[in-house]
């Protein structure tokens, strides 16, 4: 079962989500927190499979979802009530996000974005998934220069990818291959490398767009 741990530093929105949440027989919510410097940590230790956030005013949001991002990887980052923004939108996929819905998103789509991550999809509006897209071919944006497909990859390469995407960290992907940790490591720089990533959650983005086409986000 899908588990759940909330992040705001509204009291009564985590409150609300709380409650909707675990309205959900298929979710187990571990339980949530205000936002902190040691949110990477207390996420690490809960080690939910879904990490919801709500935004912030300011850069602080961003700082706790690459804080996030980095202390527990296998973590799927989940973004509510965000603007219809582009750019802001390009930050959370830099800064670690997997999902993003807007302020209008009802709570019946709240909780089918948390089992579509938990199915291991990308969730985010469909217009700006085609501006990313867009920005991607035209070479432009997001700190990269030249993007290749999956195609490109190695055999090996393109079934750590499946697992880099699904979420699962070095560790975990090395125990389920056999493989030593340096060599799932090199691997991982392999494939960041050719398809000009900057992190996993652009080589999500990337592998949904050579996905075919029942696969795409909704």
């Amino acid at each position: 079962m899908p588990t759940i741990h909330v992040i705001s530093a509204n009291r009564f929105l985590r409150e609300s989500l709380l409650r909707l949440f675990r309205s959900d027989k298929g979710l187990h919510v571990l339980g949530a927190a205000e936002f902190s410097v040691a949110v990477g940590e207390q996420v690490s230790r809960a080690n939910p499979e879904i990490v919801v956030l709500s935004p912030e005013p300011d850069d602080a949001f961003f700082c706790a979802t690459r804080a996030i991002h980095g202390a527990a990887p296998q973590a799927k980052i989940l973004m509510i009530g965000m603007k219809d923004d582009s750019e802001v939108f390009f930050r959370a996929m830099r800064a670690g996000a997997v999902g993003y819905l807007l302020k209008d998103a009802s709570p019946t789509q709240i909780l089918a974005a948390a089992h579509r991550l938990a199915r291991n999809s990308v969730v985010c509006p469909q217009h700006l998934l085609w501006e990313l897209f867009h920005i991607l071919a035209d070479r432009r944006g997001l700190d990269q220069s030249h993007i290749e497909g999956p195609c490109d990859l190695t055999p090996r390469e393109q079934q750590l990818a499946a697992l880099l995407v699904q979420g699962l960290a070095n560790k975990e992907i090395a125990e389920r291959l056999n493989l030593s940790l340096g060599t799932v490591k090199s691997h991982v720089h392999s494939i960041l490398q050719k398809t000009q990533s900057k992190n996993r959650a652009v080589l999500a983005q990337v592998v949904q767009a050579h996905s075919p086409p029942d696969e795409a986000v909704n």
